[in-house]
């Protein structure tokens, strides 16, 4: 059954600590943090330091327009969702007069294709997710972006208490943007890491991207767990504590720049696939060892579509590149290239925890010599499309949560925070 509870091999072991590793830039920062201490001081720095969150504003047009820049498009008539805060910065950045508005994502897209105005304001976010509804496939290849405008998000980033306790669980979230660390995306890759540092227990629960959840920016209206990141990394960290039981103590986010800079930094790295298949036009990816770039590596972590199993498969691809990446790193070319290693993920990695505190953790952690029981389960569910809070109007391909699942990976949360 996908998600059973099983014993882990050593070879295992060491994937599921990289995997949490990887998510966070902890592996690296914790295995040499006495040892290069000025390098990571300034990374721990960097990491800490949390601006405000931005949002990724696309203009869109019909990918037949003549327009290529913003100035290009102005004059046009231009047209955003009711009830998103469009009028001031992102008005004032195309020159638009008056915006038009149309009830959901998708009666704008209707709006654009049908004339009824020249291009339209979406989230990202939301323009990648309109093709997931069947009817809307054409806006896959239809749209065509003409430019990304950064916006202030509304609210603020709750601090961390000031000493984490022996049990706590870290959400790691790995969000589907490239540029600007803190810029609010979907959020595809969703980790709780259970730690209990008093008994050595790591629990790495993963839940899938389409599970379908609510979070208070939904007002318990059900959604993908993976829309939630629009919102915030916070507000997917509470998807999960309601999904779960759980309280989230702190969190940790890497977009897919820091991922492709992380390999890259890397020098690439030798992933294994237990099986052929091609990411056009990436790469083709053979059964066996492949030597992959940033870019390649991000390929083999994403793709589904290729798959019988599909999210499933994709998840085990991740870890066998977890595993790859903790391969490297323990060679000894990493010492060669541990100032550039430390360059990308402090650029492109954030976590609301201080930097004493993640000393403190890693003081602890590297000076009390006992081994880990670490362990893995992913969440799993049933198959279905469903109406999002996010984009009403049209079904989008979601995971029911299976009530059996939920309840064992409440159990093993429990068992591994000693409650």
């Amino acid at each position: 059954m996908k998600g059973a509870w099983r014993s882990l091999s050593p070879w295992q072991k060491g994937a599921a600590v990289a995997l949490a590793a990887l998510g966070t830039g902890l592996l690296l920062a914790l295995g040499a943090v006495f040892y290069y201490g000025g390098v990571v001081a300034d990374t721990l720095d960097q990491v800490t330091s949390l601006g405000p969150e931005t949002r990724a504003l696309g203009v869109y047009v019909l990918a037949e327009d003549p327009a290529q820049t913003l100035e290009d498009a102005k004059g046009y008539r231009f047209a955003g969702v009711e009830g998103d805060p469009l009028e001031g910065e992102a008005l004032s950045l195309t020159g638009a007069g008056e915006l038009l508005r149309y009830p959901t994502a998708f009666a704008l897209a209707d709006a654009l294709k049908a004339g009824a105005c020249d291009a339209i304001f979406l989230e990202e976010g939301l323009a990648q997710s309109l093709g997931d509804a069947p009817d809307y496939a054409w806006t896959q290849k239809g749209l065509r972006k003409l430019s990304t405008l950064s916006v202030e998000a509304e609210g603020e980033t709750a601090a961390v208490a000031d000493q984490l306790p022996e049990q706590f669980v870290a959400y790691l979230s790995g969000i589907d943007s490239f540029g600007a660390r803190g810029t609010r995306s979907r959020s595809d890759v969703n980790l709780l890491a259970a730690v209990n540092t008093a008994d050595r227990k790591l629990l790495l629960l993963a839940t899938p991207r389409d599970f379908y959840v609510d979070f208070p920016a939904s007002g318990g209206e059900k959604d993908k767990l993976t829309h939630a990141g629009l919102y915030g990394v916070e507000e997917s960290a509470a998807a999960l504590e309601g999904l779960y039981g759980v309280e989230v103590s702190c969190w940790f986010r890497m977009n897919f720049t820091g991922f492709v800079e992380l390999i890259d930094a890397l020098g690439g790295v030798e992933v294994w696939s237990d099986q052929a298949f091609t990411v056009e036009p990436i790469k083709s990816f053979q059964q066996g060892y492949n030597q992959v770039t940033g870019l390649e590596a991000l390929a083999f972590a994403r793709e589904r579509y290729s798959f019988a199993d599909g999210d499933y498969q994709r998840a085990k691809n991740q870890m066998a590149l977890v595993q790859a990446v903790v391969d490297k790193c323990a060679s000894l070319e990493m010492l060669g290239r541990f100032r550039q290693v430390m360059e990308a993920v402090g650029e492109h990695l954030e976590t609301n925890l201080s930097s004493q505190q993640l000393y403190a953790l890693a003081a602890g952690e590297l000076g009390a010599g006992k081994a880990w029981e670490i362990s893995t389960y992913t969440a799993w569910g049933e198959s279905a499309y469903r109406e999002t809070w996010s984009m009403p109007g049209q079904e989008l391909y979601v995971i029911l949560p299976e009530e059996s699942s939920l309840e064992e990976a409440r159990k093993l949360l429990q068992e591994t925070l000693g409650q």
